[in-house]
């Protein structure tokens, strides 16, 4: 199980980053991923994710999120 994953899209580079539920304040465990530090978004995290998985995960999400305004948090 990985506690960090980068991943490069685009030519830029995201964290993600497992992150227990005391420590994000959910009720469960998730990934949180990051741009320059700035949270973008995040999902539950899994015991069994390996860092192919969150790759997928996190591609998925920034494709299908791409075209967000620039003035949303971390996007620029």
């Amino acid at each position: 199980m990985a506690n960090q994953v980068t991943v490069t899209w685009h030519g830029r580079e995201y964290e993600a980053v497992r992150k227990s539920a005391d420590q994000s304040g959910e009720p469960a465990a998730v990934w949180q991923v990051l741009r320059d530090g700035a949270v973008l978004t995040s999902f539950p995290a899994d015991h069994l994710d390996d860092t192919a998985e969150v790759k997928e995960k996190v591609v998925g999400w920034l494709e299908g999120n791409g075209s967000r305004p620039a003035a949303d948090v971390g996007r620029q």
